[in-house]
């Protein structure tokens, strides 16, 4: 009896090993698909990383140059700011000249005589190119030809007239 209960335990730790064995070989599967599930992730995780670092890199770029872009315009707002200060000032000063009556009548008549100014030098400049052109016609000459009112005095052709003899 002790032989069939020793051979009945080996039995029993023979089938305990086997299944024991199919267990471990059943997890063992399950560990190592996780593995390979683990180590697609992984693999993804690192590609979509990999991206994102660029993607990273594109915006650290794009920064940059938005920040210059506004270090340029807030420089050209400050100088914008000035210019509008000193021209504000130049219109109160403005205003308040015009705002006077003798101020404005003063402005007016200014504004009279450049107009006459402008007037007496287009004239000038005229008068002066009609000059020029009299002077040049005057130098070409009319060739030799004698001229009263626009027409020629000189007759080039002779008339010959022939008779019958008498």
């Amino acid at each position: 009896m002790k032989k069939s209960l020793v051979r009945i335990g080996l039995i029993i730790l023979g089938l305990l090993l086997i299944s024991l064995s199919i267990w471990l070989a059943i997890r063992l599967n399950e560990v190592q698909t996780e593995l390979n599930i683990e180590r697609q992730l992984s693999a993804s995780l690192q590609k979509e990383l990999a991206a994102t670092r660029i993607k990273l890199d594109r915006v650290k770029v794009e920064l940059d140059n938005t920040r210059k872009q506004l270090n340029e315009v807030n420089k050209r707002s400050a100088v914008m700011q000035g210019d509008n200060i000193k021209l504000s000032i130049e219109k109160k000063t403005l205003k308040a000249k015009l705002d006077s009556l003798k101020e404005l009548k003063a402005a007016i008549e200014r504004v009279k005589r450049e107009i006459l100014q402008q007037k007496q030098q287009e004239l000038l400049a005229r008068k002066e190119a009609q000059r020029e052109k009299n002077v040049r016609k005057l130098a070409e000459g009319n060739r030799g030809f004698v001229l009263k009112d626009s027409k020629s005095t000189y007759k080039p052709t002779v008339k010959i007239e022939v008779r019958p003899g008498c």
